[in-house]
């Protein structure tokens, strides 16, 4: 008690500390706080000023400052509120890079039940910040027409699909706060056994893995290989890119496509077995990841990055594989901007070289963009080129392989079958640049305007669908035709198309030859994923045709395309599901697998259109045996599942919607 009553007194016999006047605080110096003159001021004959005394500013005119203040933050919020009332808010800098990039997404994802003006306005984004980046290539616009995320906005799945799913902006984005973070560690790569594997992995990689994509030299691998072999791994970038050859060859095997589907889709046979192993492919990849943070930017270096991206995409990381790419596309416009344009084209060999490495950045960024809502890195914007890779006749034989011990016949005979391979690799690879240049400018130019606009020009719709599928099997008839086709006047056809568009010699293309099952079970394949995307606004259309005016249901001549159409268009979904269920591990499984998503929910749309209608009048006719083919897709996404958690999320979503529309039209589920 004693001691709180002490404490108390203290406390109340606290007294601020005296102020020194304003010469002893400019000297720093200890002022003995005498009034009304200290005793330095005094001795100094200065004025002493004690800060209590000084003369300070007015009240008044503290208040006009204040005042001033309030009317300018007043000022900002009247702007702000206006500029929201206009409905232009997204044109304002202070807004996320996240938010603006779904913000296109969000303005149009309803326009039947919202037609405001704002709505039809030009919903490119901003034009402040990084919005000034869009082009003739945007990135916003390409999201919105190949993302099913977008899809689920649409009206028609007002009663199958729950607020929370139409507000989903990215199926991969929103899952990475679940998704586990802890990975077990890969097993080590020893000394041993596996360095004595490393020549027939790399063998392997050239006869499976370099022919869908050949952005190294086949021999200059082999070579990589036999000098590990003897000499041991080290810390430079050819010993990083046997490491990667041989993770992609662990991963990929041989693939048989089936050569009918049955009519049973529910007693369909899964894949075929695999020989691949992903434990030891991801030792070989541990390892040269250890290696990648040491590369710079020679060819090699570029190379070892574009091969660790695929390597991602192999195993559905598409993030990790789009940091790979940006590293590569990066490290190469150093490379480009090192030299000057005179070198760029001086040399044919080494500007072959650096166009290849260039279109294989470009390449792998715009088939990443198609379903990731990420900016690219600028490098098309470089200036570099325009004109393909050239595609070589032949693989010539190194002096090294000559001087090789083992070089016999059979070897030679092996070398031919592996220079045959690339020339179909390098056919592949040219078509693939070519048709996804073209599809994604068809699918800009058809998404630019939004759904609003769709509506309200139907007919402009159905003549850019009837020239973008036109377009879309030409180009894709020109892979059929290297490979497979021996119609003479169509490969000619084909031929003056390149060179008409790409600047590439007829002379330098090399005739078809009808072999190779699987680079084409992947040209017919991404034909028909590129076609699912392509109709999609005249499905759009189709579904909530009964919403127009009646003007426009009552001509007829546009009702029947429309109709025709998108009766095509989901006669070509019956076919893709089927065909992306019995699949193989490539580099492209993971747009695969969302593009089975698109073409299911899609089906749904027009089960749920013919329920609307009733049947009357224009309507769309799903196929007889659509809720096979939903559940065949939902099983593909659940195969794949345990590897990207994105497609787990895609996969209860189609189920949910699957039973709901069964639900609605009276029809079993059977799951």
């Amino acid at each position: 008690m004693d001691l709180d009553l002490k404490l108390s007194k203290r406390r109340e016999n606290r007294t601020r500390a005296p102020t020194a006047c304003q010469t002893c605080r400019l000297r720093k110096t200890r002022c003995d706080n005498a009034r009304p003159i200290c005793s330095y001021c005094a001795s100094q004959a200065v004025e002493c000023i004690y800060p209590e005394t000084s003369p300070h500013p007015t009240q008044t005119s503290f208040e006009s400052s204040n005042h001033e203040i309030l009317q300018r933050l007043g000022h900002i919020t009247s702007l702000l509120e206006d500029t929201k009332q206009d409905g232009s808010s997204n044109a304002s800098p202070n807004r996320s890079v996240r938010g603006s990039f779904f913000e296109f997404n969000t303005q149009n994802s309803s326009p039947l039940a919202d037609p405001s003006p704002s709505h039809s306005q030009n919903n490119r984004g901003s034009t402040t910040g990084i919005e000034d980046r869009v082009g003739d290539h945007d990135p916003l616009t390409l999201y919105a027409a190949n993302s099913a995320e977008y899809v689920l906005r649409w009206p028609i799945y007002n009663k199958v699909v729950t607020d929370a799913e139409k507000n989903v902006r990215s199926f991969l984005l929103d899952s990475l706060d679940s998704q586990s973070q802890s990975t077990p560690p890969p097993r080590q790569l020893g000394i041993g056994s596996s360095l004595d594997d490393i020549p027939f992995l790399c063998r392997k990689y050239n006869q499976l893995v370099h022919p869908r994509n050949p952005i190294l030299d086949a021999d200059k691998l082999e070579r990589y290989a036999r000098d590990v072999t003897i000499q041991g791994l080290g810390w430079d970038a050819p010993s990083c890119q046997v490491l990667l050859a041989c993770a992609l060859a662990c991963c990929t095997s041989i693939f048989i496509p089936l050569s009918e589907i049955p009519a049973d889709l529910d007693r369909m046979p899964g894949p075929p077995p695999t020989d691949a192993s992903i434990e030891l492919a991801e030792a070989y990849f541990h390892a040269a990841k250890q290696r990648l943070g040491s590369l710079q930017a020679s060819p090699t270096d570029i190379q070892c990055f574009l091969l660790a991206g695929s390597y991602h995409r192999y195993l559905m990381r598409p993030l990790q594989g789009w940091f790979c790419f940006q590293q590569a596309s990066c490290r190469l416009e150093v490379r480009l901007r090192s030299m000057c344009r005179e070198q760029w084209i001086a040399d044919v060999d080494y500007n072959n070289l650096e166009s290849r490495l260039y279109w294989s950045c470009i390449q792998a960024e715009r088939e990443s963009q198609s379903e990731l809502p990420l900016w690219g890195s600028g490098l098309e914007n470089l200036g570099y080129t325009t004109q393909l890779p050239l595609i070589p006749r032949s693989t010539d034989t190194s002096p090294a392989d000559i001087m090789d011990e083992d070089n016999s016949n059979g070897s030679r005979s092996q070398s031919g079958s592996t220079s045959t391979a690339e020339q179909k690799g390098w056919r592949f690879y040219i078509s693939t640049i070519v048709s996804r240049r073209t599809s994604n400018d068809m699918l800009i130019d058809l998404w630019r305007s939004g759904e609003q606009h769709w509506l309200s020009n139907v007919k402009n719709v159905v003549d850019k669908t009837t020239e973008a599928v036109n377009v879309t099997n030409s180009w894709y008839s020109i892979p059929t035709l290297f490979y497979w086709c021996f119609i003479e006047e169509h490969f000619a056809m084909a031929c003056s198309l390149i060179e008409s568009r790409y600047q590439i010699s007829r002379d330098s293309l090399p005739p078809p030859t009808p072999e190779n099952q699987d680079l084409e079970f992947l040209v017919y394949g991404r034909h028909l994923v590129c076609l699912e995307k392509m109709y999609r606004p005249i499905i759009y259309v189709a579904v909530h045709y009964h919403t127009l005016p009646y003007h426009v249901q009552n001509n007829h001549p546009v009702s029947q395309q429309v109709f025709d159409h998108a009766q095509k268009a989901l006669d070509t979904y019956a076919i893709l599901i089927p065909n992306l269920w019995h699949h193989f591990r490539h580099q492209w499984i993971w747009n695969i697998m969302r593009s089975t998503f698109g073409a299911a929910i899609q089906i749904i749309a027009a089960v749920l259109s013919r329920l609307q209608n009733g049947g009357a009048g224009w309507c769309l006719v799903p196929p007889h045996n659509w809720p096979a083919l939903i559940r065949m897709s939902i099983r593909t996404l659940k195969a794949w599942s345990g590897e990207q958690g994105d497609l787990d999320i895609m996969r209860i979503t189609l189920e949910r919607m699957y039973q709901g529309t069964c639900l609605l039209a009276g029809v079993r589920s059977d799951m």
